[in-house]
């Protein structure tokens, strides 16, 4: 129960995540929290966007944090990435469908056989209806994004059943409850990978923002931006312009609002001072620079 989105931006040359900080154990606890849903994976400067349960999610990145050179290489940490997904689920359904009665080895080889037994069969059958619920043991969403060994960046979408799509042809993607919505407000801007990085974090605050039309997105949120050189977490101070810029952007003419009461608007040069943050990350070539500023 999240939102996380990933994309291409200033010609490809930065990646800029986005996620929500809600958290949901069940129907009765849920709520924001300061939960943490972009990790660093390796030595590589890789980095996942997370979403389902914590034993699920633990045990994957756990077993990619054992591969020395996951994320140097696009085709070689999607398999890494479909290995640790199928090895975490192995482990789970066999301590909560299996153990003490049967290992895995011995219940593949069971199910090989020309005649199953009825045990068999039942526990089949439990682990396939537990598979398609609406909560299964097992709930796992990776979004895998980084640059490679020769500076090109990635984004890889892991997910059930343990298939790792690599989408960075398509320049974004996004994982989590609320993630169609997010990708439909991407598409209805038409997001471009050229983008300029303060324009990209604005676009993609607005997709994030769309995807609160599902009840388990929160408001809070975290965000970076990866270049094939370094990683930079969005401040706070900029986390809270992109905010009130957004809400000013949105206001309709027909309200009117308490100043008092009233969440603050965003400085009058809110774009000049998040373009400025852009140039630390990556600076803009100069036949871009004139463009930059209006990047909206």
């Amino acid at each position: 129960m999240t939102i996380c989105i990933g994309v291409l931006a200033a010609n490809a040359k930065a990646v800029v995540c986005v996620a929500d900080k809600y958290i949901t154990f069940n129907e009765e606890i849920l709520g924001e929290t300061d939960f943490v849903k972009i990790v660093s994976i390796g030595e590589n400067g890789a980095h996942a966007m997370i979403s389902g349960n914590d034993d699920a999610i633990l045990r994957v990145l756990a077993k990619l944090e054992l591969k020395d050179d996951v994320g140097k290489n696009r085709s070689q940490t999607a398999r890494f990435c479909e290995e640790a997904y199928k090895e975490a689920e192995r482990e789970m359904v066999e301590m909560r469908f299996l153990r003490p009665f049967i290992t895995t080895g011995d219940y593949e080889k069971a199910l090989l056989k020309k005649r199953v037994n009825r045990v068999i069969e039942a526990i089949a059958d439990e682990i396939g209806k537990n598979r398609g619920s609406e909560e299964p043991i097992f709930n796992c969403a990776l979004l895998f994004c980084g640059f490679d060994e020769h500076g090109n960046p990635y984004i890889l979408n892991l997910a059930a059943p343990g298939v790792c799509t690599d989408m960075t042809l398509n320049g974004f993607s996004a994982i989590g409850s609320g993630s169609g919505y997010a990708l439909q407000r991407l598409l209805n801007n038409e997001w471009s990978r050229k983008y300029p990085i303060d324009r990209a974090l604005y676009e993609v605050f607005d997709a994030k923002v769309q995807a609160e039309n599902d009840m388990n997105v929160g408001y809070n949120w975290d965000a970076i931006v990866l270049t094939s050189e370094k990683v930079v977490p969005l401040p706070d101070d900029t986390k809270k312009m992109i905010d009130r810029a957004w809400i000013m952007l949105n206001r309709s003419p027909y309200e009117t609002h308490d100043p008092i009461e009233d969440i603050p608007l965003p400085p009058e040069d809110w774009r000049p001072q998040l373009r400025t943050f852009a140039e630390t990350l990556l600076p803009s070539e100069p036949s871009n620079q004139k463009n930059g500023g209006d990047s909206q």
